[in-house]
């Protein structure tokens, strides 16, 4: 089983892990709850600074949507001066439950769910649709691993050599970095195996318009694995742009634990 999320920053890599059916809906529900994402949004809410909208994006679910969740407001406040905040607006699913992710206003938005909990928020400019990562189109794209162990690996593997035997996959291959990317370690170190494991990579790959990424990456040895990642891709003169939109993502740990 693929995953459903077909705008994941990384689709075309191979998915490794099939999750047992008897388990798809339970991940589903888990990657929905409401948990600390929840209680980062409510200080979101609370905070000072500009509010910017939230917009519901049309929605595909490989298990049904969630229900009896908790919605996420209709504004909530970055904390980003006004000049940037004008500029942005957070995405979230149809059911408004998803934690949402920062983008240009006014731009076009999906989000996929896969049957194994497997997420994919991809948000672009009106009359366009969503295309690969690191094809230079405007875009920015988000993705969360969920419990797909697979997955995680081919998200992780060329940035965190430890990666393969912490998650069961060392004998598997491991697509390289793309030529000319730039990778920055934002937290952790890729020498450090040793759980709990919580790392921040940054990425840049070169180009007219530069693609900037970041990569979110935990390993609990008794809970395995989980990943999530961003790629921001706007022209050269909105690198600012790309970088707030990048941190409010690190900073809310997106749909991670």
């Amino acid at each position: 089983m693929g995953m459903a999320a077909q705008g994941k920053a990384k689709a075309a890599k191979a998915r490794l892990a099939v999750p047992a059916a008897t388990a798809m809906f339970l991940v589903l529900f888990l990657a929905f709850l409401p948990g600390a994402g929840a209680a980062r949004l409510a200080a979101q809410a609370a905070s000072t600074g500009p509010a910017v909208p939230v917009i519901a994006c049309a929605s595909t679910y490989g298990a049904g949507p969630p229900s009896g969740l908790s919605a996420v407001p209709r504004s909530l406040r970055p904390g980003l001066p006004a000049g940037v905040a004008k500029m942005l607006a957070y995405y979230t699913n149809d059911r408004r439950t998803l934690p949402p992710v920062l983008a240009p206003r006014g731009w076009g938005c999906q989000v996929q769910v896969g049957a194994d909990g497997t997420t994919g928020v991809d948000v672009y400019p009106l009359a366009t649709s969503p295309t690969p990562s690191g094809t230079g189109h405007e875009e920015v794209q988000a993705a969360s691993d969920s419990a797909c162990q697979g997955c995680v690996y081919s998200t992780v593997c060329a940035l965190v050599p430890g990666a393969g035997k912490q998650l069961g996959f060392a004998m598997l291959p491991c697509a390289p970095l793309k030529r000319g990317e730039v990778v920055t370690w934002i937290s952790g170190s890729a020498k450090n195996n040793v759980p709990p494991v919580h790392d921040v990579i940054a990425l840049e790959e070169p180009g007219h318009d530069p693609a900037h990424g970041v990569v979110l990456y935990d390993y609990m040895t008794a809970q395995g694995g989980e990943a999530s990642e961003e790629t921001c891709t706007l022209p050269s003169d909105q690198r600012a742009l790309c970088t707030s939109i990048l941190d409010n993502f690190v900073a809310h740990d997106w749909l991670m634990g």
